[in-house]
C-alpha cells in the first residue's frame, strides 16, 4: 500500500539496559540477565545480554551454564525483574501512544506507530522518529532504535542494522538496495528451519531468493510461505498496524521529592485516578481492577492490586480503593518512593460482566 510511512521502535536490549539504569554502577561491564528455573543455582536460560556481554559470546537463549563458562570475572549475571521491566514498559509505550492514533505494541520493548497520518513526507517520519528517540531518553534515560519505512517487514529490519541508538530510513525506492547483501536467514519471519532449507536450495542472501520464481518457492515451502518468501524479498509487506485493544490506562508521575508521606501518595493518586477514570468513560469502557504503583528510590518497582465486585466506571467507587492500597503498599515494602501512579484493568466493551478477553 502506497503512501504508508510505518516506524519500528526497539528498546535497545532493553532488560539489561534497565538494569544500567538503576544501577549505574553496571555500565561499561557486560551484564547478562537470566530466566531461572530454580532446578538448579544455575538452571535457565539469558533473557536479555547488554552489548558488552554479546561482545563475548553471549546471546539470548544461552544456557546460563554456558554462559558462565564464556564469562570473565567482570561480567555481571542478574535475576530477571520482570515487574519492574513492564513498569518501564508501560511508560514507554503510553509515551509512544501520544505520537500517533495507530499504535500496535508489538512486546515490552517493541511497538510499530503508523505515521501516516501525522508526517506527509520520510523527511517528516525522520524528524518524527528523532524527536521520539530524544523523548525516551528524556524521560527514562533509554535509547532505541526506531526504523522508518513504508511497510512493517522494512521498518523492522531497519531498526536493527545500526543498534543500539539508531535511525536508519528506507524510502520505498530503496527498499530492493537495501534488502539485497543481507542474509535470507535475516528476513524478519525466516526461522530456522526455513533458512537452513534455502541454505540447501543454495539460497544465502536476499538477493539470491528473489531470482527464484514464486512455483519454485511455493513447491519448496507451501503456497502461502513461499509467496510471502517472493514478496518479503521485494520488501512487499501488506500486513496493517494492528491498533489493539488497550488491556489497562494508567498514569505515572515523579515525586517532587523522595517520600513514603501517606497523604502525599493519596492526594496524587486520587488525583491521577481521577484523571484516568476520565479516559476511560471517554472511550466507553470499564473496570474491574485498581492498581497502585510505587517506583522506589533505587527504580525498583512495586504493585498492589485489588478487584472491584463488578465492572464500573464510576470514579468515587474506585478511589475508595485508594487508601487501602497505599497503606498496603507502604506496609510491605519500606523505604521511599520515587514516582508513583495508578492503573485501571480488566476492562469490558459493554455494561455486562464480560471482560474483553474473554472472547479471545
Amino acid at each position: 500500500m502506497p503512501g504508508r510511512i510505518i516506524a519500528h521502535v526497539d528498546l535497545d536490549y532493553f532488560y539489561a539496559q534497565c538494569e544500567e539504569l538503576r544501577r549505574p554502577e553496571l555500565k561499561g561491564r557486560p551484564v547478562v540477565v537470566c530466566i531461572y528455573s530454580g532446578r538448579t543455582e544455575d538452571s535457565g536460560a539469558v533473557s536479555t545480554s547488554n552489548y558488552e556481554a554479546r561482545k563475548i559470546g553471549i546471546r539470548s537463549g544461552m544456557p546460563i551454564v554456558q554462559a558462565k563458562r564464556i564469562a570473565g570475572s567482570n561480567t555481571v549475571f542478574l535475576s530477571a525483574d520482570i515487574e519492574y521491566y513492564e513498569s518501564v514498559s508501560e511508560r514507554i509505550m503510553s509515551l509512544l501512544r501520544s505520537y500517533t492514533p495507530v499504535m500496535e505494541q508489538a512486546s515490552v520493548d517493541e511497538a510499530y506507530l503508523d505515521l501516516s497520518e501525522v508526517v506527509s513526507d520520510f523527511d517528516g517520519g525522520e524528524r518524527k522518529a528523532r524527536e521520539i528517540k530524544n523523548a525516551i531518553l528524556s524521560s527514562e534515560h533509554l535509547t532505541c532504535s526506531i526504523g522508518v519505512s513504508s511497510n512493517k517487514l522494512l521498518s523492522k529490519m531497519a531498526a536493527g542494522v545500526s543498534k543500539p541508538d539508531g535511525l536508519t530510513v528506507v524510502r520505498p525506492e530503496e527498499a530492493l538496495d537495501f534488502l539485497a547483501p543481507m542474509p535470507a536467514g535475516k528476513l524478519f519471519g525466516v526461522g530456522r528451519v526455513t533458512e537452513r532449507r534455502l541454505s540447501e536450495m543454495g539460497i544465502q542472501t536476499v538477493e539470491d531468493l528473489r531470482s527464484v520464481s514464486p512455483e519454485i518457492l511455493k513447491k519448496q515451502f507451501g503456497s502461502s510461505m513461499g509467496m510471502w518468501l517472493y514478496n518479503a524479498s521485494r520488501g512487499v509487506d501488506e500486513e496493517q498496524v494492528m491498533d489493539r485493544k488497550r488491556e489497562q490506562y494508567g498514569r505515572i508521575i515523579t515525586l517532587k521529592e523522595d517520600t513514603r508521606d501517606r497523604s502525599v501518595l493519596v492526594d496524587n493518586a486520587s488525583r491521577l485516578l481521577n484523571e484516568v477514570v476520565r479516559q476511560v468513560k471517554a472511550d466507553a469502557l470499564r473496570f474491574k481492577t485498581v492498581s497502585f504503583l510505587g517506583i522506589m528510590s533505587d527504580l525498583s518497582a512495586r504493585t498492589k492490586n485489588r478487584s472491584l465486585p463488578d465492572f464500573t466506571d464510576d470514579f468515587e467507587q474506585a478511589a475508595r480503593i485508594m487508601p487501602i492500597l497505599v497503606d498496603e503498599f507502604l506496609s510491605e515494602h519500606p523505604g521511599n518512593l520515587r514516582r508513583m501512579g495508578v492503573k485501571v484493568s480488566n476492562l469490558s466493551e459493554d455494561r455486562g460482566q464480560k471482560s474483553l478477553f474473554d472472547f479471545a
